[in-house]
């Protein structure tokens, strides 16, 4: 596959889960409502985390060996029109919870 395919939907929608059951794992773990508690901030529903994850198609890598070739410098070469990113996760989180004050936090 070059870089120019298109990307396989199912497996890029296993990607976009694992990452972002990852990132969850992570948040929940950095236990960020008991910094704000040590703060006095866990009231204020002061923080805001904003996660935006993009995969560049452009920076793949092919498998294919033609595409490893060196170009012939008889043959005009051919610009490639960059791939937009693809967002593979965007999410916010607010500690505490606007809407049921959890502590741990919610998607807001």
């Amino acid at each position: 596959m070059s870089s120019q395919s298109v990307i396989n939907p199912q497996i890029l929608q296993q990607l976009q889960d694992e990452i972002q059951q990852k990132l969850g794992e992570s948040l929940q773990n950095a236990d960020l409502h008991s910094v704000l508690e040590k703060y006095g901030l866990l009231k204020d529903r002061v923080l805001r985390i904003h996660l935006q994850c993009n995969l560049d198609p452009n920076q793949l890598k092919s498998d294919d060996a033609v595409d490893e070739q060196q170009p012939n410098t008889l043959l005009p070469v051919t610009p490639r029109v960059p791939i937009p990113e693809i967002v593979l996760l965007k999410k916010a989180l607010c500690i505490p919870c606007p809407s049921n004050g959890s502590p741990l936090g919610c998607n807001c």
